[in-house]
């Protein structure tokens, strides 16, 4: 029986039969495989924190998201907190349109008496601290990842006093402005702008959220909007450090801009 069998498997006639077969046998088999990996993957998700399943969820309802995650952790891209990390800053990102409702849906404000803030507090500076020496050492994405932990203590805790709520109000804004520095560097000029408007939208004059918005939007070629950021600044303090410096920057950009906007018209119109 053995030998007829291969006899029928060796006969031209039938080859496309068995190559089918084997196809449908090796798909029958990649399928078995993806299932005790997403199997294997559900068990390290469940054996997480439950903040790290809350940032993870939204991920798991699209199934090439989460098998992309598993490859990325299978392969050593990522580590678990990294891919926690990305996960969280995607849905956070204010240009992802579900941003605002993962915000709603994800907040959990805990108001907290001054003795038990003091220690919420104290945490947000180590994170926050570890964040600034990554940035010195010019480890940017590392420095991101403290701040952002450093911004969701914060934004988790509410103070019972006017004093105290001031503290953590101090706090945020200067942790947003860090975030802000880090995509300057980066050169996420759009992610640089939303941090300082945020800061922006409670402190209308805080100049080194001003100066650095500045800058941003006239990476971003916004020249206009840069301008009245840096006269803002002028109007609050006309000697401020690097105001002079930043102003003349934005002139050269917005004169290089003009000599390359005219370039191009000469190229564009006939001989």
């Amino acid at each position: 029986m053995e030998a007829s069998l291969k006899e029928f498997l060796a006969r031209p006639e039938n080859r496309p039969l068995v190559e089918a077969h084997q196809k449908k046998e090796a798909r029958q088999a990649l399928r078995l495989k993806e299932k005790a990996q997403a199997l294997e993957f559900r068990e390290k998700v469940l054996q997480a924190s439950y903040e790290a399943q809350q940032n993870v969820a939204p991920f798991l309802d699209y199934p090439v998201l989460w098998k992309q995650a598993k490859h990325l952790l299978d392969t050593g891209a990522l580590t678990e907190d990294e891919l926690e990390q990305n996960m969280l800053r995607q849905l956070q990102d204010a240009s992802n349109p579900g941003a605002a409702e993962f915000q709603r849906a994800a907040r959990h404000i805990v108001r907290l008496p001054t003795d038990q803030l003091v220690g919420a507090l104290n945490e947000h500076l180590t994170e926050r601290r570890t964040g600034n020496e990554h940035y010195k050492q010019q480890k940017f994405e590392k420095a991101l990842r403290h701040y952002e932990r450093a911004l969701s203590i914060v934004e988790l805790v509410q103070g019972l006093s006017s004093s105290d709520q001031a503290e953590i109000d101090s706090n945020r804004q200067t942790v947003l402005l860090n975030i802000a520095a880090v995509h300057l560097v980066t050169e996420r000029h759009g992610q640089a702008v939303d941090y300082c408007t945020q800061v922006l939208a409670s402190q209308p004059t805080n100049m080194k959220a001003l100066m650095r918005r500045a800058k941003a939007l006239a990476l971003r070629h916004e020249y206009q909007a840069a301008q009245e950021d840096l006269e803002a600044v002028r109007k609050l303090d006309p000697l401020h450090p690097g105001l002079q410096q930043q102003e003349q920057r934005l002139q050269q950009l917005m004169a290089r801009s003009k000599l390359s906007d005219a370039a191009l018209l000469q190229h564009m119109l006939p001989a």
